[in-house]
């Protein structure tokens, strides 16, 4: 897989439409199936896992209420972070394809990061307030605990009947992965604005095409 290690031509920002952490996670590498867009790495040299989780807490439900990292995430290692993420892409791609291609070997790497690093998800703590009065939750939020808590969700998610709701946009140049929630399960989309209006309109233009190059022949 060739990863641009340029700033993208066209402007490609952390999208939030996994419906949860460790899919949201897998997405900030941004595959396409398009040969003609690279994948980008958005938490490569421009960006970092602070500002993922700085955006993720106005645009995911599940970011809300996680405070704020505890130190500079440069003091976390990059190849931890495409570590973690590759295993839950691997899994994921498995899960989709129900491929016999992926090496058992490889499956077995992947559940085991998994695991190593759900064992650094975050702790809580409950305090007192000093008119002790109320109560106030300490919580302690380090970059490894973030990648920590991402690692326990995709345990949670492969681990469980949530994971037949694994699906990858149906845009023929998107690769994002989501959580289908919806109703009998119908969502084709990431979402709507970044794929799915463009993808109707663009079926809409072939129809309208179709229409008049049909009438084009009646009338010869």
């Amino acid at each position: 897989m060739k990863i641009s290690s340029e700033q993208p031509t066209e402007s490609v920002n952390f999208v939030f439409y996994g419906e949860r952490p460790c899919l949201d996670f897998a997405n900030t590498l941004r595959r396409r199936r398009d040969p003609l867009h690279p994948t980008v790495d958005l938490l490569g040299p421009t960006k970092s896992l602070t500002s993922w989780i700085d955006t993720g807490r106005s645009k995911a439900s599940w970011a809300k209420d996680l405070p704020g990292l505890q130190m500079n995430t440069d003091e976390i290692n990059a190849l931890h972070i495409g570590e973690l993420r590759d295993a839950i892409i691997l899994l994921a791609e498995h899960k989709l394809e129900d491929s016999e291609n992926t090496s058992t070997k490889s499956l077995i790497t992947a559940v085991d990061t998994l695991n190593k690093w759900s064992a650094k998800a975050p702790q809580y703590f409950l305090s007192m307030k000093d008119d002790c009065e109320g109560f106030l939750l300490r919580p302690t939020l380090t970059p490894e605990q973030i990648l920590g808590f991402v690692a326990q969700d995709a345990i949670i998610f492969f681990g469980t009947e949530s994971s037949k709701r694994l699906k990858t946009c149906s845009h023929e140049r998107c690769g994002i992965l989501f959580e289908d929630r919806s109703n009998g399960m119908k969502r084709q989309w990431c979402s709507m604005k970044e794929c799915g209006n463009r993808m109707k309109a663009r079926r809409y233009t072939q129809k309208v095409a179709t229409s008049l190059d049909s009438q084009q022949r009646e009338n010869q």
